[in-house]
C-alpha cells in the first residue's frame, strides 16, 4: 500500500511546486514593470536639468563676459543705449531673456541657479565704477544681498530709467544736436553723427522730427557748394533724401584724386550748368566789347592838322595853303 501512494504523493508536491514558481514569475515580472515605469518617471526629470547644465556649461561666465566686452559701460548718461546693447546680445544666448524677463523663476522647472548667476556677474562687469559718470553706488546697492538676475535688472532699471533721467538725456542729445559741426568739408562724418543722436533719441521714445534734423544738417552745409548742387537737383527735399544725395556726391568727388573741393568758394561749382549752355552768348559780348573799346581810342585821337577827330597827320587828306613869308616857302 506503501508503494502505490508514493507516487501520488509526489505528483501532488511537483504539482504545487509549479503552481508556486508559476505565481513567483508573475511577481517578479510585476515588480520588474513597476520598477521599469519608475525609472521612466524619473528620467524625465534629469531631461530640463541635463539641458540647463548644458546651457550653463556652454555659457559660462567667461562665454557671456566675452559676449558682452562690446556693449558700452554703464554710466548715468547711457542707461538706454546700454540696455538696448544688453537686450540684442542676449537674444543670442538661448533661455537668457527668460531670466531677465522673470519668466524662469526658482520655481520654473527650467529654472538653471548658476546659469541665473553666470548672468548676474557679466552684467555686472558692464557696469562703469571708475569713471567721472560711474554708477559705483548702483553696484555696491545691488550686492549687498543676494538678488536674481531678474531683480539686479528691475533695480537698475528702477534707479537709472525713471523720468527724471530720460529728460536729462533727451535735453543732453538736444544740446548736442544744436553744437554739431561738420570738420574738413566730411558730408559722411556729420550725417552718421546726426543719425547716431536720432538713434538715441529713439531708443528714449523721443525721435526727433525730420525738420529738426533737415535745420540741423543744413545749418552746416549751407555754405558748402556741394549743398547748393544737391538742392538744385533734389526734388522733395527731406533729411534722408539729403543725407543720401550728399553722401553720393561726396563719393564722387573722392573717386577723382585730382578734383578737390574748396568750401571757402562758394560759387565755384554752383553756376557751371549754365555756364555750359551759354558759350555763344559770352562770345558776342566779348566781341562787341572789343569794338567799343576800339571805338573809343579813335574817338580820343586828334588831327592837328584839320583839328578832326577820328585820324591822324598822316591819315589827313585836307589840303593846306602856305601863306608868304613863311620858312616852308624858302627853297635852298
Amino acid at each position: 500500500m506503501v508503494d502505490d501512494t508514493n507516487p501520488q504523493a509526489g505528483a501532488s508536491e511537483a504539482a504545487k511546486r509549479s503552481k508556486r514558481t508559476k505565481k513567483v514569475t508573475i511577481v517578479q515580472q510585476k515588480q520588474a514593470g513597476n520598477i521599469a515605469n519608475d525609472d521612466n518617471k524619473i528620467d524625465d526629470k534629469p531631461e530640463y536639468e541635463s539641458d540647463d547644465d548644458d546651457i550653463g556649461k556652454q555659457y559660462s561666465f567667461c562665454t557671456l563676459s566675452k559676449l558682452l566686452e562690446l556693449v558700452p559701460k554703464l554710466t548715468t548718461q547711457n542707461y538706454y543705449s546700454w540696455s538696448a546693447h544688453i537686450k540684442s546680445f542676449l537674444q543670442l544666448v538661448p533661455y537668457a531673456m527668460e531670466h531677465l524677463e522673470g519668466t524662469y523663476d526658482v520655481n520654473h522647472s527650467k529654472w538653471s541657479c548658476s546659469f541665473d548667476d553666470a548672468l548676474t556677474n557679466a552684467l555686472h562687469g558692464t557696469i562703469d565704477t571708475i569713471g567721472e559718470c560711474n554708477v559705483n553706488y548702483l553696484l555696491l546697492d545691488i550686492i549687498r544681498e543676494y538678488l536674481t538676475f531678474h531683480q539686479v535688472w528691475s533695480k537698475i532699471e528702477a534707479r537709472l530709467g525713471d523720468e527724471a533721467t530720460r529728460t536729462s538725456c533727451w535735453l543732453t542729445l538736444i544740446t548736442q544736436l544744436g553744437d554739431i559741426k561738420m570738420f574738413h568739408s566730411n558730408a559722411q562724418k556729420l550725417v552718421q553723427e546726426i543719425r547716431t543722436i536720432q538713434a538715441k533719441g529713439s531708443i528714449l521714445g523721443r525721435p526727433f522730427t525730420d525738420d529738426t534734423l533737415f535745420s540741423a544738417l543744413q545749418k552746416c552745409m549751407i555754405h558748402h557748394p556741394m549743398f547748393r548742387e544737391t538742392v538744385a537737383t533734389v526734388h522733395q527735399l527731406s533729411f534722408e533724401a539729403l543725407a543720401t544725395t550728399l553722401s553720393i556726391c561726396q563719393l564722387a568727388l573722392e573717386s577723382i584724386p585730382t578734383q578737390k573741393l574748396d568750401p571757402q568758394q562758394a560759387h565755384a561749382r554752383t553756376a557751371s550748368s549754365g555756364d555750359q549752355d551759354r558759350p555763344a552768348q559770352e562770345t558776342n559780348s566779348n566781341d562787341s566789347s572789343e569794338i567799343a573799346k576800339t571805338v573809343y581810342r579813335l574817338q580820343k585821337i586828334q588831327c592837328f592838322i584839320c583839328r578832326q577827330v577820328g585820324h591822324g597827320a598822316r591819315q589827313c587828306n585836307a589840303s593846306v595853303s602856305i601863306p608868304k613869308g613863311s620858312p616852308l616857302t624858302n627853297s635852298n
